[in-house]
């Protein structure tokens, strides 16, 4: 799975994107991590309404998975909020860990 970092201002990555796989596929992916818990998903035709469709928590730290402008090629997936935290590099680690 590719994926394209994006960083903070002193060079550290804060969040990443991912291909787009498909809000229910991102979901059930995150799912199948160990230590990972799903918090929420998709409702219903979620791609009309919701911009934001998935969160979940990774060692205590909530993150959540985004498309941002509710039709893009990538899924944004980060820390809430969105700044650097030590658990962004285990997140990562774990889609980088996935193959298509």
């Amino acid at each position: 799975m590719r994926i394209y970092d994006l960083k903070d201002p002193e060079g550290r990555v804060y969040a990443f994107e991912i291909e787009n796989i498909g809000r229910r596929e991102l979901c059930e992916l995150i799912r199948s991590f160990p230590g990972v818990r799903l918090l929420r998903e998709p409702k219903w035709l979620s791609e009309f309404r919701e911009d934001e469709f998935c969160e979940f928590e990774l060692s205590g730290q909530s993150f959540r998975a985004w498309e941002p402008f509710g039709d893009n090629s990538r899924f944004w997936i980060g820390p809430e909020p969105p700044e650097w935290c030590e658990q962004v590099e285990a997140a990562r680690g774990l889609f980088a860990l996935h193959e298509d």
